[in-house]
């Protein structure tokens, strides 16, 4: 028999319990605050007008693929266009010294952009977006979210067999403590490191060597040549992320200044100046990867018909989100037949 499940968050891990549920026969509605899903795999689009779209991936840089399902999933995106291998050059950079970074898993990214992989994993799905779910409440078996519009109404919708959490361990502590507690209380532990990462578009291409590269001993911790990346506009654009210790001490400081604090830093990482740069932007990433995860594949109370998924359960890769999400799919799916059976 078909369940309604609502799902609070349209991330890596929320797409995926949301596929694994439909694909059972289910009926799965997401809500996502932001304007498109994807959660931190977004791109920021600077013009969509031409072909390919000129865009920066301010949030995940790549990913990796070894689970079986997941690797179906790729397998899935790329035969669209969806992702492709990325095979920019990858090293280890000091100051004014670099040595490759091994790595022999193959490093995919979204195509165009990033946001591309969670938008083939949306395709079919109702996924409702700019709507913030304000509360949770449980009444004669069955769930009621208060839902704020980006329009500024409130809407109620109700009638859901089950709940699904797949947003950060900060975001789910105010929202299900009222109604399951032993969520709450699990999710109060974790936290959630604090990133800066600033899209930088010099007026001159960046004359160096490689495409990416891990900084050690520095403010940053990764630069990257967003443009090296398969499918991607013509032109030089670069990200730069910082450590997650200097962007917490720099957390409460003005986009603009941290822009500017970045783009000095990276002049000397690389020997490079760059002067008048056409843009420095700097994104701020509140809750950007758990620093402590529990340690499980994701959390399912199959008494409340409520779970939650995502990195601060099963850990910080894009690979991890995927997995917790598709475990608890598998979980709440079994637990519905085993209710019917009964």
């Amino acid at each position: 028999m078909k369940k309604r499940v609502a799902i609070v968050g349209a991330g890596m891990s929320g797409l995926a319990c949301a596929r694994e549920l439909v694909q059972l026969g289910h009926e799965v509605t997401l809500y996502e605050k932001s304007r498109g899903p994807g959660g931190r795999m977004p791109t920021r689009w600077l013009n969509r007008d031409i072909d390919p779209p000129l865009g920066f991936d301010h949030g995940t840089q790549y990913f990796q693929a070894s689970s079986p399902a997941f690797v179906e999933l790729i397998d899935q995106a790329q035969k669209v266009g969806a992702v492709a291998p990325w095979a920019g050059s990858v090293v280890n950079l000091g100051y004014g010294l670099s040595s490759p970074h091994a790595s022999t898993t193959t490093r995919w990214v979204g195509t165009p952009g990033m946001a591309s992989l969670a938008r083939f994993m949306a395709h079919g799905l109702d996924v409702r977006l700019q709507c913030r779910v304000a509360g949770v409440v449980r009444t004669e078996g069955v769930y009621q979210l208060t839902l704020h519009l980006a329009d500024g109404t409130v809407r109620v919708e109700s009638g859901f067999d089950a709940v699904i959490s797949a947003v950060p361990a900060e975001q789910v502590v105010p929202l299900f403590d009222e109604v399951h507690k032993p969520l709450a209380q699990l999710a109060v532990a974790v936290e959630s490191s604090v990133t800066w990462s600033v899209m930088l578009t010099p007026r001159e291409a960046v004359k160096v060597d490689f495409d990416g590269a891990f900084v050690v001993d520095s403010p940053l911790g990764w630069i990257c040549r967003d443009s090296s990346k398969p499918g991607r506009a013509v032109g030089d654009r670069w990200i730069l992320q910082a450590t997650a210790d200097w962007s917490r001490l720099h957390q409460d400081y003005a986009a603009e200044e941290v822009g500017k604090m970045l783009l000095d830093v990276f002049c000397n990482v690389t020997g490079q100046l760059i002067e008048e740069p056409l843009t420095v932007t700097a994104h701020r990433w509140l809750y950007s990867l758990p620093s402590n995860p529990v340690g499980m594949p994701c959390y399912f109370s199959e008494e409340h018909m409520l779970g939650a998924c995502g990195d601060w359960l099963n850990g910080a890769r894009v690979e991890d989100a995927f997995l917790s999400g598709h475990t608890l799919g598998h979980q709440l799916s079994n637990a519905f037949s085993s209710t019917l059976i009964q």
